[in-house]
């Protein structure tokens, strides 16, 4: 997965520690690169930021890219494959779980094909549907994630590496580069994966940057190990993803561009009863008809949170790209981007991080020539 050579050492500075900063972070270490994480929050306080969205995700490898997206699905294949492979790590916090997707449409646009990604999970098959609601369910293998492990252990592996982490709030891109004044070489790559902030970080302020927020309630269900969505035409979603403690998340929302932080009341009733209704498997087993029966729903979950989190979207999708800039000193360095996954982030991370990784090698081989003096400096 990873590769180590004996090439000299660009110094690098990732913008951001959500799971697509640490993720090309720890990907750029372990390929040659002297890189320091920069960012304001950390896996240690997931309520630190309410923009800071990946210890709330649900995080299970779903693909929701379309048919003919050929660059998204290339991304999450890649990802898979790699996840698959972190999950022979206990220490990671993926597993492999089964898998249920039903469906109230036809996702392949054609009757009687399988979607894209059939080819790559495993064990992929089409089931009967035990809801008329949703006629079209699929069954397969995927990696499920457990963030508050996965994000420690992306951060571990990449300290382990030799990564180094540093606690500052930026307020343009180039001045990622300033962390480098004790160092004898100046930074050569600024690598922005800021996320929502993107839209304010001067040098970058994308506009197109929004969020999408997201309510979930995690209930202690330890009998449940397997996951389970339910995908509307309309774009609305209900999962149930288990964890690898015994907690499960359930939702969910996605209200774009809003950014209440409270949790709705009126949203986490409305998810518990959707899943009671459609997966009764959440009650407790051996219950009795009485308690299933009982209009208190609070009292059949032992609910151990609520999180309302705010998923990095942007029109157009995500931001794969590298382009030739200049520091505030004249420095010639490469600004790379790698942001805007919305709800596709940790399962995009490793074939976006990837191709950045492609990109900055091509970028450092074609320097433009009116900035060739400068990059000698």
């Amino acid at each position: 997965m990873l590769a180590h050579d004996k090439r000299e050492k660009s110094l690098v500075a990732v913008i951001g520690a959500g799971v697509v900063g640490l993720t090309t972070a720890l990907l750029l270490q372990c390929n040659n690169y002297d890189v320091t994480i920069i960012a304001s929050e950390f896996p240690k306080d997931e309520k630190a930021h309410p923009d800071y969205a990946s210890p709330k995700a649900g995080a299970h490898w779903r693909s929701m890219c379309d048919e003919d997206d050929s660059r998204a699905k290339g991304y999450d294949t890649l990802s898979y494959r790699t996840f698959q492979e972190l999950a022979k790590n206990p220490e990671s916090g993926v597993r492999i779980r089964d898998a249920i997707d039903y469906f109230d449409f036809n996702p392949t646009g054609h009757e009687g094909h399988d979607p894209w990604w059939s080819k790559i999970v495993e064990d992929f098959k089409q089931i009967p549907s035990t809801n008329a609601d949703f006629p079209i369910a699929y069954s397969y293998k995927t990696p499920v994630i457990t963030p508050s492990i996965y994000l420690h252990f992306l951060l571990h592996q990449f300290k382990k590496a030799g990564g180094h982490i540093q606690h500052r709030k930026l307020s343009h891109v180039t001045e990622a580069a300033l962390w480098v004044g004790t160092k004898p070489k100046p930074v050569k790559i600024i690598i922005n994966c800021a996320g929502f902030q993107a839209r304010y970080l001067g040098g970058v302020q994308d506009l197109r940057c929004y969020q999408t927020r997201g309510q979930t309630a995690v209930v202690r269900a330890s009998w449940i190990h397997e996951t389970v969505t339910w995908i509307s035409k309309t774009g609305s979603i209900m999962y149930v993803i288990p964890r690898t403690n015994g907690d499960v998340v359930l939702g969910g929302s996605h209200e774009a561009h809003q950014n209440n932080e409270s949790v709705s009341g009126t949203k986490t009733t409305h998810i518990l009863r959707t899943i009671i209704d459609r997966y009764p498997k959440i009650l407790t087993p051996g219950s009795s008809p009485a308690y299933a029966a009982s209009l208190d729903l609070l009292c059949k979950f032992d609910i151990v949170d609520q999180k309302v989190g705010f998923r990095p979207s942007r029109i157009g999708g995500v931001r794969v790209e590298v382009e030739h800039g200049r520091t505030g000193t004249g420095q010639h360095v490469l600004i790379a981007h790698n942001y805007g996954h919305g709800g596709a982030g940790y399962q995009s991370s490793w074939g976006t991080a990837f191709d950045l990784l492609k990109m900055i090698e091509q970028a450092q081989r074609e320097v433009p020539e009116d900035l060739h003096e400068t990059a000698k400096l």
